[in-house]
């Protein structure tokens, strides 16, 4: 039994004692703590105890009482973490090797063993589960997340809204990516020049980019990270810093060939970035392409000019990463001193391109190695592109001979 002390916030009489009471700020502190867990790939073991599941009853003090009892010697005697849910859910987690778990487990079947015995019918399945870590924090995670749903609402910060990266998300991934690898988020694709013999692709570099979808659904739950775009600007800088870690590992230096990267301009110049400068050294930089955005070149022209200048001094090749064609007649391409030109294909693009002002050719670089058409996965994008003097491709359909 828990002693009769004063309950002083912090100790484990205190987390107890709090049984029963609304657990909003438990469900997100959970979620958190998923994420964290799953982007680290650390090892833990929950006990979820789905006491929803078994009415009213169970928020009575004897009943509560019991799963105190049941509980202390897994909080008192390791490291773990209680919350309790709105809905009436607790969840506990902690290190694997915990050697009090299995008593644990073993007090909970038979206190509910008991409770189904007297109820009428009996009950079936014990009301608790222990989950392994990593490995099914999606169904704790589903618990948690349902826990919200049954809580007050909670106002969203500024441009957060349904779907949208919070900023509790932005700081679990934070703190997971941290020190977790990118590496299996990491996507490498060709980019080729297509040549009119029919012989094939000439692969050129490889773009290395994060799988944004991807790392959405595992780590932020599948939250739209670009539903929030002042939030997804400081989740693009710590994807960046991160990219750029990856890549300025001796192995990777070493063994890497040409490659593309697009990063944020407050990237250049970080730490990170400059790490990455050095171990390159200048016949590693000559194949590099580094691709900037044409809103950071709106948002901040002399930044971009600046940025662009640098990069070139230190030889790098830059290119400007254009989402919407509108953009190219306020963008100059030889005043900001780019060669190279990035666009994405689109059904809408060859639509966007008639409505320029002269035309696309009016806007674009000379000469077929100036632009590259990225998301080229059908046909038609490679025979507009081709039509429009580009020669370089990325995308499904384009495949470097062997």
């Amino acid at each position: 039994m828990i002693p009769r002390a004063p309950d002083l916030p912090g100790t484990l009489p205190h987390a107890l004692s709090t049984l029963g009471r609304n657990g909003a700020g438990d469900a997100l502190a959970l979620a958190q703590l998923l994420r964290g867990v799953v982007a680290a790939g650390v090892v833990r073991r929950a006990l979820h105890l789905r006491l929803s599941d078994l009415g009213p009853d169970w928020n009575q003090p004897h009943h509560r009482r019991l799963v105190r009892e049941a509980l202390e010697p897994l909080l008192a005697s390791s490291r773990a973490q209680l919350f309790e849910l709105p809905q009436g859910d607790l969840v506990v987690v902690a290190p694997p090797f915990t050697r009090h778990l299995a008593a644990v487990e073993q007090a909970l079947a038979t206190m509910f063993a008991a409770d189904a015995a007297e109820a009428e019918p009996p009950a079936g399945t014990p009301p608790f589960a222990v989950l392994r870590l990593p490995e099914e924090a999606a169904a704790l995670l589903a618990a948690a997340e349902a826990g919200f749903g049954a809580s007050p609402a909670v106002a969203p910060a500024p441009g957060e809204g349904e779907g949208a990266v919070t900023t509790a998300d932005l700081a679990a991934l934070e703190l997971g990516l941290g020190h977790a690898s990118l590496a299996r988020f990491l996507r490498r694709r060709p980019v080729c020049r297509l040549v009119a013999d029919g012989e094939g692709a000439e692969m050129l570099w490889e773009e290395w980019r994060p799988a944004l979808g991807e790392l959405s659904g595992a780590l932020l739950g599948g939250a739209d990270p670009t539903a929030s775009p002042w939030l997804f600007r400081r989740l693009r800088r710590l994807l960046d810093r991160r990219l750029l870690v990856e890549l300025a590992r001796p192995e990777e230096v070493r063994r890497r060939g040409p490659c593309g990267l697009s990063l944020a301009l407050e990237t250049i110049g970080s730490p990170e970035f400059l790490r990455l400068d050095g171990m390159l050294g200048s016949t590693g930089r000559a194949g590099v392409v580094l691709a900037l955005a044409a809103a950071d070149a709106l948002a901040d022209p002399e930044g971009f000019r600046f940025a662009t200048g640098f990069c070139r001094a230190r030889g790098y090749r830059v290119a400007l990463e254009v989402a919407e064609l509108a953009a190219l007649p306020l963008l100059p391409l030889d005043r900001l001193g780019i060669g190279l030109l990035r666009l994405r294909w689109s059904p809408g693009l060859p639509l966007e391109a008639q409505r320029l002002p002269g035309g696309l050719a009016a806007w674009l670089p000379k000469g077929r190695g100036a632009v590259v058409l990225a998301g080229a996965d059908r046909a038609a994008a490679i025979g507009w592109g081709w039509e429009e003097g580009i020669a370089l491709f990325e995308g499904r359909l384009v495949r470097p001979r062997s």
